[in-house]
């Protein structure tokens, strides 16, 4: 079978994996086009010779920029990357059925916002155990009286803007005296008195949430489902990141993590690939930090286990018979740096 993807990051970490995952699917003859927000060297273009620019997923222009790639390459398959485009894409799936172009990402548009948004989701599962305690905030004086509600200074605090991705805007409000001099740079701890000082900086807040901090083991879990239905579902210990993405994971079958995680799949009406991410509490209990209704950055992880979950979602999209689906449980993925020349 002979399809052309569209792939929409070139400049992840994950890109080079990413590609070399499509183009060893059996059974399947891909070519790829990948795009990106920024006209910039980046691994994406310099491995497929093509480089689009489009602009972000909320922009206006934003799906005529998709479209007209689509048309000019003859796509057969999208496959969406940043989190603010999911939605305009889901939205105009009909579009690009009309123009051959199978979409990989949930048609059903409302759920697939709750997902995508961190402050809709915790409202949505408000009450259910998975849920870690949490307030809204869209302004300093809320942020500052949720992080104080929530028990700073005795306990550490989190905050993230409730759409975004990558670790983008996370901090751990602390008041643990850092070591500025031996700290790494990208610590995400900080004191209430410095964040603030850097909050009143801005005119306007994005809507922020503040939640609980959670000490306990993290984890990533990559899915591959339809409808709601989970077709396979694959925790793994995030051991060690840098930028956000997992430099060291355990694939691990955590039967728990599992079961929460279809079970969130199934009421959100979730399909093709998509990422879970869970903490444990300080009594030991799963939480959910955010979905990621996408591909997520270490989704290579999975492929050491003996199962390539771009090959799973390409073929439950076209109905293909799926692969051996055999977990190789336990398997240990470190990550190194490499290059490209240009």
């Amino acid at each position: 079978m002979n399809i052309k993807v569209l792939w929409t990051i070139s400049d992840s970490m994950g890109t080079v994996s990413d590609l070399k995952m499509l183009k060893d699917i059996k059974h399947m003859n891909i070519d790829i086009v990948t795009a990106d927000r920024e006209n910039k060297d980046s691994l994406g273009f310099a491995i497929t010779g093509k480089r689009y620019v489009v602009p972000c997923g909320d922009d206006p222009n934003y799906i005529e920029s998709i479209k007209a790639i689509c048309e000019k390459e003859k796509i057969t398959t999208l496959i969406p990357q940043y989190g603010d485009e999911l939605v305009p894409l889901s939205s105009n799936i009909s579009l690009f059925n009309n123009l051959g172009v199978k979409a990989i990402i949930t048609s059903d548009t409302h759920k697939l916002g709750i997902a995508n948004n961190k402050a809709d989701l915790y409202d949505y599962f408000s009450g259910d155990s998975f849920i870690p305690q949490y307030r809204h905030a869209a302004t300093l004086k809320e942020i500052e009286s949720a992080i104080f509600e929530l028990g700073y200074p005795a306990k550490a605090i989190c905050m993230k803007p409730a759409s975004s991705e990558g670790g983008k805007g996370f901090r751990i409000v602390s008041n643990e005296k850092l070591d500025i001099l031996s700290e790494r740079p990208s610590t995400a701890k900080i004191s209430w008195k410095i964040l603030k000082s850097q909050l009143e900086q801005y005119n306007k807040l994005p809507d922020i949430i503040i939640m609980e901090y959670l000490p306990g083991t993290e984890y990533s879990v990559d899915c591959v489902c339809k409808d709601g239905r989970t077709i396979i579902c694959i925790p793994r210990q995030r051991v060690e990141t840098s930028m956000g993405v997992a430099v060291k994971s355990i694939i691990e079958k955590n039967d728990e993590i599992i079961d929460i995680s279809k079970g969130i799949i199934k009421t959100l009406n979730l399909s093709y690939n998509i990422n879970l991410q869970f903490k444990y509490s300080s009594n030991g209990k799963p939480k959910l930090i955010e979905i990621n209704p996408r591909v997520s950055g270490s989704l290579v992880a999975n492929l050491g286990a003996g199962i390539n979950m771009l090959e799973v979602s390409l073929k439950l999209a076209y109905g293909l018979p799926l692969p051996a689906l055999d977990i190789k449980w336990g398997t240990k993925m470190l990550r190194y740096w490499d290059q490209i020349y240009l």
